[in-house]
């Protein structure tokens, strides 16, 4: 099928008929420009966030309702389950063919460079460390270290330092770059995106396939978890994990679906969704996956995925992830590890200052590695007094912190891009997306409908019972300016505008700009000009409910955080919008005898405007769209950081967002 999509003038044609007098493009600016809300202010953010603040909690709640060992075990599988496929689980394991490209000999440890493959040409380098001291004889018990967002990756002083750490006390340790970190940047170039700039481009591409940016991240972490079970130094029955930041993020992932990991210690990530997105809004692509608030999996859920396994939480009390967050988690936590007599196997190891893998964290976390790893009963319990004292007295600049960059690189340019047969996540995404056009039909008639209704989230049109509120009526230079808002149950209030021209001689119209509607003036005036009656409207995070209590990782889009938010809901903003659109679309037929409507949208809104179009065809007379976006096939094939607002989970396995441009009457089944 040849994509196509419907590219409308500023000025559209004119109706059949007389054509009124053009009215002043400034009395039509005057009248979008009058708010319609005495109070939009943070409207769109706080209809969303109050939606996350009730899903998180009542997934702490389900917890507590868990008094036998047999439910709590159902609930772990399920949650486990429902969690991978929200991702589009895992890759098959294909060979490793690791190598080790160079050792250091160190006082008490070995540093081992290793070379690996989590997926054919997906490479993944690595530190073995391990120990040496006559003390310690292999197999040695070991953890898996899983690195923060620093942009050297693995050659962070602070994550190398955990694992020395680990190493002198007798655990070996594998610490690795991330991708977009280290050895391991994505994209080309002198100065490509990387660390969560790159984890995003990566995020949003994945999203469309249905998988994640945590997909490919949590993948190389089991993959070198396979590696560590191959090496005859390691006990393969005793493996932990551990880690900062982002890795404090990974390593909360891996020990709650990797059923090998036999003790973690998250630190500076776990606390809870809402507090997170309260705080500074939700945190970049991988950490958050589609619907887990509404199948019940927040932070409180990665401490207890696995329970009974031992899992320590380290956090700081001034971390941007909120310690107000962390107490409640580990409250949840604590709870259930205590109903079923597991009291020890749960600890919190908070220390003062800011976001950081801290000595008092590092030294904690190998102390817990020591108890659940080593059977070191004296290890614990952990002295929290010493512990944070120790925050303040370490010195970086005389502590042994491993291997820096250059002599850190296990490649010979410090890049695994110019290995031979190197693929990034961006060849593996663009080889499935190709998989799938050569399998995907294209949708048709009522199919289309419904898939795209259901991927969406977009409700039939007997579903959405709005309510529309006329505030004001005035008449103006030519024209009537109508102002109104609607609602619909359990969501927002948004505002819209209509003008009505003084003699109505074409069908109605409706209007949405990227920017809201003071943004559509010139497109407003064209069909009041030539007779329509015209409706432009604000849609959530839009216009005059747009504004956002947090910008989501710097984006330039406005209205990212909301979507990411409604992400974790398991719903999408095009979605919503799409259902906004469809509202205001029927109010305005039937206030012009039941025409259909001409639906005109500019910029990012043409993506909700071909979901509507395509979700109530009967509704609308035509679709034209003006400075679109992307296809969806094109994000992939560009890497391109597109905007998570705009995408649907899973959705480019039947569509793309630009096939929905085209009326399905005009389709044929191949």
């Amino acid at each position: 099928m040849t994509r196509r999509i419907v590219m409308c003038t500023l000025i559209a044609a004119t109706a059949a008929g007389t054509v009124a007098a053009a009215p002043r493009p400034g009395a039509v600016a005057d009248a979008l420009a009058v708010p319609v809300l005495v109070t939009a202010g943070l409207a769109s953010h706080e209809a969303v966030f109050s939606q996350v603040l009730a899903a998180d909690e009542a997934a702490d709640r389900a917890w507590g309702t868990l008094t036998t060992k047999e439910a709590l075990a159902a609930h772990q599988k399920q949650l486990r389950e429902r969690w991978m496929a929200s991702f589009g689980g895992f890759p098959a394991r294909t060979p490793l063919n690791a190598r080790v490209t160079g050792s250091v000999d160190r006082e008490g440890y070995k540093i081992e460079k290793i070379l690996l493959e989590s997926q054919p040409g997906h490479f993944v380098t690595g530190h073995l460390f391990l120990p040496q001291a006559p003390a310690f004889k292999p197999p040695f018990p070991a953890v898996l270290i899983c690195c923060g967002h620093s942009g050297n990756g693995k050659a962070s002083k602070d994550y190398q330092r955990g694992a020395v750490l680990a190493a002198q006390a007798g655990l070996a340790a594998l610490i690795y770059d991330p991708i977009d970190q280290g050895e391991r940047l994505q994209l080309p170039g002198k100065k490509p995106p990387h660390n969560v700039h790159g984890h995003n481009i990566t995020g949003v591409s994945a999203m469309l396939l249905g998988w994640n940016t945590a997909r490919f991240r949590i993948w190389d972490g089991m993959r070198v978890l396979d590696y560590l079970q191959e090496r005859p130094e390691i006990d393969k029955q005793r493996l932990g994990v551990m880690g900062n930041s982002g890795g404090g993020t990974l390593s909360s992932y891996i020990m709650a679906l990797d059923d090998r990991i036999g003790a973690g210690a998250p630190s500076c990530y776990i606390s809870t969704l809402r507090d997170v997105c309260d705080r500074c809004g939700p945190q970049d692509a991988e950490q958050n996956f589609f619907g887990q608030l509404a199948f019940g999996m927040n932070h409180a859920g990665y401490l207890l995925a696995r329970a009974p396994m031992p899992v320590c939480m380290n956090c700081a009390h001034g971390d941007f992830f909120p310690f107000a967050g962390s107490e409640k988690s580990y409250a949840v936590a604590r709870a259930v590890f205590e109903r079923f007599g597991w009291g020890e196997r749960v600890a919190m190891l908070d220390v003062p200052g800011p976001h950081g893998w801290k000595e008092g964290n590092r030294v904690g976390s190998v102390q817990w590695m020591r108890r659940w790893l080593r059977d070191e009963t004296a290890a614990l319990p952990l002295d929290l007094p010493a512990l944070r004292a120790s925050c303040a007295s370490y010195d970086a600049k005389s502590a042994d912190c491993g291997l820096q960059e250059p002599d850190a690189w296990v490649t010979s340019t410090g890049q695994v891009r110019d290995l031979p047969g190197a693929r990034s996540v961006y060849d593996i995404m663009r080889d499935e997306l190709a998989a799938i056009e050569k399998q995907r039909a294209p949708l048709v008639g009522d199919a289309r409908v419904r898939k795209v209704r259901e991927l969406a989230g977009i409700r039939p049109l007997a579903e959405l019972n709005a309510t529309r509120t006329e505030t004001g009526r005035q008449a103006g230079e030519g024209f009537t300016t109508v102002r109104q808002h609607f609602a619909l149950p359990g969501r927002l209030t948004w505002p819209a505008v209509t003008l009505l021209p003084e003699k109505v001689s074409g069908a109605p119209v409706l209007v949405l700009a990227e920017g809201g509607r003071t943004q559509a003036v010139e497109t407003v005036t064209s069909y009041l000009a030539s007779g329509h009656p015209v409706m432009a409207t604000d849609l959530t995070a839009v216009g005059e409910i747009s504004a956002c209590k947090h910008r989501f990782y710097g984006s330039k889009h406005t209205d990212e955080g909301i979507g990411v938010m409604l992400y974790l809901l398991g719903e999408s903003l095009v979605g919503r919008r799409a259902e906004e659109i469809i509202v205001c679309a029927r109010a305005h037929a039937a206030a012009h005898g039941g025409a259909p409507v001409i639906l005109h949208a500019r910029g990012g809104l043409a993506v909700a405007a071909a979901h509507a179009f395509a979700a109530e065809p009967t509704l609308f007379a035509k679709l034209e769209l003006a400075d679109a976006p992307l296809a969806w096939a094109e994000v992939i094939r560009r890497a391109d950081r597109f905007n998570f607002a705009l995408c649907v989970q899973n959705a480019l396995r039947f569509y793309d967002w630009t096939d929905l441009c085209t009326p399905a009457s005009a389709l044929r089944a191949e």
